[in-house]
């Protein structure tokens, strides 16, 4: 499965790097906690840091802000997430119905998230920097739209340009970059209007990134007499 993800044998001695994953993973499960008890807004990082009775300095060297702590714990549910799904996904024979099967499951955990959204997409838009130079800052780990939906959607992309379901001249992971910002905006417009579902602008969103915005031949023009 292109998407699994890759484990340390249970023998295997930790390196340096996976320790501190691992106590990012607390870190982020802990403020988590707190969130879904007290709110968003209402959780400060001194109470994060007391909770999972470390020091803030050692909270701060994972987590610069209050939003990296909820990125990193959405990366994380994204891999699980797709691990998940694993075999539901494979079950789908086609890259078009694999990704409209992710997409509607999507848009259902994006649902059951919706209180933590506008903090969330505030965060990947600051990470962005949008040419600045030198990307996210050093110890801003969290980076789950690079190693969450953009590692899903590359690799997707690239077994689709295997498969020859998709044009195999264009980069896969321009194409996921791409499409995750389409993506961003469509929940980002959800937000902003939820009378049009989720589900919906996803798969509207899909669409056109597989199909493109071209006016198509009347014969095939939705609604052609």
């Amino acid at each position: 499965m292109i998407l699994a993800m890759p484990s340390t044998p249970p023998t295997a001695k930790p390196s340096r790097p996976r320790k501190r994953e691992r106590t990012a993973n607390q870190l982020s499960a802990t403020a988590f906690r707190l969130f879904e008890a007290r709110g968003f807004d209402a959780v400060t990082m001194e109470q994060v840091a007391a909770e999972a009775g470390v020091a803030k300095a050692t909270l701060y060297s994972h987590f610069p802000v209050k939003e990296a702590l909820l990125a990193h714990r959405f990366r994380e549910d994204i891999a699980a997430g797709m691990q998940e799904r694993a075999e539901a996904l494979a079950a789908h024979r086609t890259f078009e119905s694999r990704m409209r099967y992710l997409l509607t499951e999507s848009a259902q955990w994006h649902a059951a998230r919706r209180a933590y959204l506008p903090a969330y997409i505030r965060y990947l838009t600051r990470q962005a920097r949008y040419g600045e130079g030198g990307g996210a800052p050093a110890n801003a780990r969290a980076a789950p739209i690079e190693n969450g939906t953009r590692g899903i959607l590359g690799a997707m992309f690239a077994a689709a340009q295997r498969s020859g379901e998709i044009d195999a001249r264009l980069d896969a992971a321009t194409l996921a970059i791409s499409v995750e910002y389409l993506l961003l905006g469509a929940v980002a417009a959800w937000l902003d209007d939820p009378a049009v579902d989720l589900t919906t602008r996803f798969l509207a969103a899909f669409d056109l990134a597989m199909h493109g915005m071209a006016a198509r031949p009347t014969s095939q023009a939705s609604g052609a007499p």
